[in-house]
């Protein structure tokens, strides 16, 4: 149970990493957040994300629920 645990972790991990890498950047760098963009607000735009976020979201709480199986197993 433990090597699945820790494999499905590691998984988990590389998924996240690729998925994360491959978003599309959406800020405009420190200028946006220090007022020169005129519509954003220091947090960034509010978008939806697309279904690359979802599943970056997705993936984000598979690793958090297999590390916590792992760390429970042990």
């Amino acid at each position: 149970m433990e090597t699945l645990f820790t494999l499905m972790l590691f998984v988990f991990a590389i998924a996240l990493i690729i998925l994360i890498l491959i978003q599309p950047d959406r800020s405009h760098g420190m200028s946006a957040s220090m007022g020169m963009g005129a519509s954003n607000t220091v947090f960034g735009v509010s978008k939806d994300g697309g279904p690359l976020a979802k599943a970056t979201e997705v993936v984000a709480v598979l690793f958090i629920v297999s590390a916590l199986l792992l760390y429970l197993v042990k």
